[in-house]
């Protein structure tokens, strides 16, 4: 019973899809598909009746559905990125959709960058003991802390630093240039200083804890000392970072590219920084695949501290062509959308390609002309109904098709 109920609504839906208004008959050579009259919610696209009424969630007046058209107009160079829009006049106040006119100008090219201060790996300087012995005494600050070139860092007992100084010290005596000379060069391999070479000269015998000293001035990367440990030769007990150690490293979206390159000069602030000169030490190759940046390194003077966020300013130069506001926008993850307005409570969903986004502005390179309107608020709205229309005509395409 309930099958042969059913087969009968098939087959009445069937004619009435069949039945011809004489008063809207399609002559037999308009191939174009019929477009069913619907109405929706501007603020809710998903909402769609076929006939006025309500939305059933904020009670705004459905509105009707126009066929949209995808050809482009003279002047209009760039392709349609979705089918038009049509919007009551009365109800694009109601949705906020404001417009701005894109203008032909000059991009002053200022940018502003969140940046990290990192450990700079070229600065980073090892203390390594030359052959085995012990460590008699530490003196090293913690890690992290600061220390000055020539500081001493540890005191370290060698049997063979010992049995090389006494063999210097015995050519020295008998005037054995020769024998002095070879076991000068011994001790000068293994890292001996000429202080520590005079200090034996003057007591007349071997110092026993040679000293091991900073290289540089800069703070305490590792420390891998304690005291009576023996190491072997080749061990590192410390690393010292020379300077502050640290470099910026910020990411560079890649839209704004253009004209950032090694030399660029630049300016930082941040925590301890007011505001100093800074200078770009190179822009990676390689961009971030998920957020589509660059990272450029950025070296300065002042005192950086690695883990702390400064703000960097770059000024690469200026680019001349169609500006419109950012917020015009439309970023996908293929491309960038601008909705045009024209006229009349239509809109048209364009493609662009877009050039270096600064001070709330975009300039674009393909896609737009001066003295056209483009919409900067509510285009989310706009881009729900566009891609609704599309669904609904490719629906009612499959329906019209024999």
């Amino acid at each position: 019973m309930k099958m042969a109920l059913l087969t009968i609504s098939v087959l009445t839906l069937l004619m009435a899809c069949r039945r011809e208004d004489p008063a809207q008959a399609v002559p037999a050579t308009d191939t174009a598909p019929k477009i069913r009259k619907a109405w929706h919610c501007p603020m809710h696209p998903q909402i769609v009746r076929d006939a006025p009424g309500k939305c059933p969630i904020c009670g705004m007046e459905l509105v009707p559905m126009e066929s949209s058209s995808t050809s482009v107009e003279p002047g209009q160079p760039a392709p349609t990125a979705g089918p038009e829009v049509a919007v009551a006049p009365s109800m694009l106040q109601k949705i906020g959709v404001r417009t701005a006119r894109a203008e032909a100008g000059t991009l002053g090219s200022e940018l502003r960058l969140d940046a990290e201060g990192v450990l700079d790996e070229a600065s980073e300087l090892s203390v390594t003991v030359r052959t085995m012995g012990y460590l008699e005494a530490v003196e090293a600050p913690r890690s992290g802390e600061a220390v000055r070139q020539g500081q001493i860092l540890a005191k370290f007992y060698s049997p063979d630093l010992v049995a090389a100084q006494g063999e210097w010290l015995a050519a020295t005596a008998r005037h054995d240039s020769l024998g002095a000379r070879a076991a000068r060069e011994r001790l000068e391999t293994y890292g001996v200083t000429e202080s520590v070479l005079e200090a034996a000269r003057k007591q007349g015998h071997p110092v026993r804890a040679i000293p091991l000293l900073s290289p540089a001035s800069g703070w305490l990367v590792q420390r891998s000392a304690v005291a009576g440990q023996a190491v072997m030769a080749g061990a590192e007990v410390f690393r010292i970072a020379r300077g502050s150690g640290a470099l910026l490293e910020a990411h560079l979206p890649q839209t704004n590219l253009d004209g950032v390159r090694p030399g660029l000069a630049a300016e930082v602030s941040g925590p301890g920084v007011a505001t100093a000169s800074a200078r770009v030490l190179a822009l990676l190759p390689q961009l971030d695949r998920s957020s589509r940046t660059a990272t450029v390194r950025l070296g300065t003077a002042a005192r950086i501290r690695p883990g702390a966020l400064y703000q960097v300013t770059l000024r690469p130069g200026s680019a001349i062509g169609t500006l419109i506001p950012e917020s015009a926008v439309l970023h996908s993850g293929r491309r960038d959308v601008v909705f045009l307005a024209l006229g009349g409570g239509r809109f048209r969903p364009v493609a662009v390609t877009l050039g270096a986004v600064s001070g709330g502005k975009a300039l674009v390179r393909e896609g737009l002309e001066p003295g056209q309107e483009v919409v900067v608020s509510a285009q989310f709205l706009l881009d729900g109904e566009s891609r609704l229309q599309a669904a609904l005509e490719a629906m009612n395409a499959g329906k019209s098709a024999p």
